[in-house]
């Protein structure tokens, strides 16, 4: 049989919101997530993905709790 590959799935909101922010392709956006493309915004879009998958990560669960209150 062949190798399985992994592929990284990646928060489409967040990637939505980096994509109106930078006005680049979703495509550059998850090269700079996984580190394939270097550069200053690169970097930037890297730590500001980061930031943003927390935060609607724990909004997610904040919703969550609530709801079982």
């Amino acid at each position: 049989m062949g190798s399985t590959r992994n592929y990284n799935s990646y928060d489409s909101m967040v990637l939505e919101a980096l994509f109106l922010k930078y006005k680049v392709s979703k495509y550059y956006i998850r090269q700079c997530v996984n580190g394939s493309v270097q550069g200053i915004t690169a970097d930037a879009i890297k730590k500001d993905y980061s930031k943003m998958e927390k935060a609607n990560k724990e909004t997610i669960s904040n919703l969550i709790k609530k709801t079982l209150e």
